[in-house]
């Protein structure tokens, strides 16, 4: 058995996909709202049975290979480490050069947390290390769940373990791990006398780390994080996330803290369905990836001035992106570490009584306004009403502009024309944070479907609900009618397995062509979703209508392609041609009356 083959008998890729899409039980099969195109009625559907997914709105479908790679933008050699890992499957090692640069790298990451664990655990200059985590009460067991680490002060202690184990300067250089030196030309390592924190996408890989000084001292940064790479992008990253994605699940709400050690702290106090924004205001990339496991967000960012000011902006983004948002207002000089280590159960019912987000904006407004004075209500509602217009639901839009034309004792109807001026209402742009217009991403619409090849595909479709229409279909076919050079070939596919066998039996298939085999199923499970109603009589009946209808088509497409070479012949005074044309487009005019 190929480890494709074991991730596809271990893995339902009905449990993969609801990872990041919501899905309900309908039928057979399962649907929700597709992720790779904005739709308002859910058109995307899973089959369980199948194992295969399709979207009736664009068009993709695939299995959960297909799924990973589109939704994760990765390459196939990506989406099967990241399912083997999550099937427990091992895969066996290739020859490094096989490998490509990703896969490469994440080794490399994978083998530099090990080391700075390692380093953390039994080294004696990482006795340092420890006892700060001791004195903050992380337990061993929370240590290795996160497989904090420590980097020593070495110049090339990380680089030349990494070197041992196969991987080339370059390599280690792309992976983040070391700087290459001004001074002596050579490379050096970039993390030293640091406690080291393995960022983590998702589905557990090491795609970069976070560093923290232990010297109160050192001029350095406090923090700092790996460099942008092929596999790590700050903005797209959350820590703890492949550890709270399950909790967020089932609690259908994720917190939002700033720091690694706020969820380290989180965690160990039972606080799972807890991520990290590492510092910086949340990014649409960020709100994307977390609105896959919930469209609940709770921020609980600390409550000084930076923290205010990076909670505002990660409200605004998200606001966009159509989540709910509370936030976890936070005694004043606290942070989440600080008050969960000392008080888990205040942070707990601080999180329970979360304010929704304009109730917060409008306190946090207006506490410092002097709302009597025509200057303060003009900057309350310069602030508030950029906010009000990021909300997508009217009805939001003009509850808050009603709250606030009552705080400000003005007329409604004067606000809501602001907000509709910046909403630019051809629904084209959205208004950022600091009111310039964002063009929105736009969908890719796949490439329309000629009249032939619909009806091509829909008689495919028919055939696979009913194999045994198949002796109907050679009857009346003409192989000409067929469109779509794919259609065309499994519909030979079928027709030579039927005239074999004198049957379809999707169970006594043998595919020797990949394509031919994912369309035979992406059919089938259009098949089913079209035609699960409608009994075996009234599915004949449209077989024969839809015979009928290509058989039209292609006459019509005949007689143009006739009316064409005869305008040439009659230019060229052609005297046979003429009259054996003219003959056929006499016969297709009397079949194409005898069809109407």
């Amino acid at each position: 058995m190929t480890p494709v083959e074991e991730i596809k008998e271990r893995l339902n890729i009905v449990n993969v996909v609801q990872e990041y899409v919501p899905l309900k039980k309908t039928g057979a099969n399962h649907k929700g709202r597709c992720p790779f195109h904005n739709e308002k009625t859910p058109s995307f559907t899973v089959s369980e049975s199948k194992q295969f997914f399709h979207c009736f709105g664009c068009a993709k479908g695939g299995d959960l290979f297909t799924f990973i790679q589109e939704i994760e933008s990765v390459e196939f050699a990506e989406a099967l480490r990241m399912l083997a890992k999550k099937a427990g499957v091992e895969l066996k090692k290739v020859d490094p050069k096989e490998r490509n640069e990703k896969s490469r790298m994440l080794d490399c990451l994978q083998l530099a947390a090990q080391f700075f664990h390692t380093a953390y655990k039994e080294s004696k200059e990482g006795e340092r290390a420890r006892t700060y985590l001791y004195n903050r009460g992380v337990t061993s067991e929370t240590i290795t769940t996160f497989q904090i680490g420590y980097s020593a002060h070495s110049w090339d202690a990380l680089m030349n373990f990494l070197r041992k184990k196969g991987f080339k300067i370059k390599e280690i250089e792309k992976a983040g791990l070391i700087i290459p030196s001004e001074k002596t030309g050579g490379y050096y390592d970039r993390f030293r006398g640091r406690l080291m924190f393995p960022i983590q996408n998702a589905y557990g890989n090491v795609i970069g780390f976070g560093a923290r000084t232990l010297d109160s001292e050192q001029k350095e940064a406090k923090y700092i994080n790996s460099p942008q790479s092929a596999v790590y992008n700050k903005s797209e990253a959350l820590y703890g996330l492949d550890l709270a994605k399950q909790f967020i699940k089932k609690m259908d709400a994720t917190v939002v803290m700033e720091g690694y050690m706020d969820v380290v702290t989180a965690h160990q106090a039972k606080f799972r369905n807890v991520v990290a924004s590492s510092g910086t205001a949340l990014t649409e990339g960020q709100i994307r990836l977390l609105k896959r496991f919930s469209k609940n967000l709770l921020l609980a960012f600390d409550a000084d001035s930076a923290g205010l000011s990076a909670a505002w902006r990660g409200m605004q983004v998200a606001i966009q992106q159509g989540m709910n948002i509370k936030v976890i207002a936070l005694p004043e000089g606290e942070d989440p570490d600080a008050l969960i280590r000392k008080d888990p159960e205040h942070f707990r019912k601080l999180a329970i009584d979360a304010k929704p987000f304009m109730e917060y904006a409008f306190s946090a407004v207006m506490e410092t306004l002097d709302l009597s004075t025509v200057q303060d209500k003009k900057k309350a509602a310069q602030k508030l009403l950029p906010m009000i217009a990021l909300f997508p639901d009217k009805i939001e839009q003009t509850h808050y502009a009603q709250q606030l034309a009552k705080k400000l004792d003005v007329e409604v109807a004067i606000l809501l024309d602001k907000v509709s001026e910046m909403n630019n209402t051809d629904g084209d742009s959205r208004i950022t944070k600091k009111g310039e217009k964002k063009k929105e991403k736009q969908v890719t619409i796949p490439e329309k479907k000629s009249y032939g090849e619909q009806q091509t595909e829909r008689l495919l479709i028919l055939i696979i609900k009913d194999p045994q229409d198949f002796s109907v279909v050679q009857q009346k076919l003409k192989r000409e009618a067929l469109h779509g050079e794919n259609f065309k070939a499994l519909y030979k596919f079928l027709e030579n397995t039927y005239n074999h066998s004198g049957t379809i039996e999707s169970e006594q298939l043998e595919f020797h062509n990949e394509q031919l085999r994912r369309m035979w199923t992406e059919l089938s499970l259009i098949a089913e979703e079209l035609y699960h109603e409608i009994t075996p009589q009234q599915r004949q009946q449209e077989l024969l209508a839809l015979l009928e209808s290509l058989e039209r088509h292609r006459i019509k497409e005949r007689m143009i392609e006739l009316q064409k070479k005869l305008a040439i012949a009659e230019k060229n005074h052609d005297a046979s041609t003429i009259e054996t044309l003219s003959a056929e487009f006499s016969q297709l005019t009397y079949d194409l009356k005898k069809l109407a």
